[in-house]
């Protein structure tokens, strides 16, 4: 209890009046059913709440290809939030506690950076040609 304190900025005072994780669940499936989803590691939070979201709706920072190549980063390396952050925004994160919504912020910051490209036709990254390049020994 005392390292979840440490990492999150939640307190036992904010969750005095929180709904149930059954009404929680139930309200997110209802709110996100058909929309896109923006985080990073977002495979964690879904598999808490025991919910499966469309995969093609999901905009998931710590799995984008294009993320890593502006990182510099190999596509074989899963990158932090805190590491494409201080790349690629130039922002510090996650300093003293770990705040959610400071990294939904941070995700959304990336997933603009590369949105444009992200499922785009032309994306280079959709490429057979790129990943036997990247993934040969």
């Amino acid at each position: 209890k005392q390292w979840y304190q440490r990492r999150v900025a939640i307190t036992a005072g904010d969750l005095e009046n929180a709904p149930s994780f059954t009404e929680a669940r139930a309200l997110l499936k209802k709110h996100l059913t058909g929309k896109y989803v923006v985080g990073h590691d977002l495979k964690n939070d879904f598999q808490a709440l025991k919910i499966r979201p469309h995969p093609m709706l999901l905009r998931d920072t710590s799995r984008c290809v294009v993320l890593r190549y502006v990182a510099g980063i190999s596509a074989k390396r899963k990158p932090s939030l805190k590491l494409l952050s201080g790349i690629i925004l130039g922002k510090e994160i996650q300093q003293s506690s770990h705040c959610s919504v400071e990294d939904a912020r941070i995700a959304m910051q990336l997933y603009r950076q590369v949105e444009d490209i992200w499922d785009s036709d032309t994306n280079p990254f959709l490429s057979d040609i790129y990943w036997t390049n990247q993934l040969s020994p």
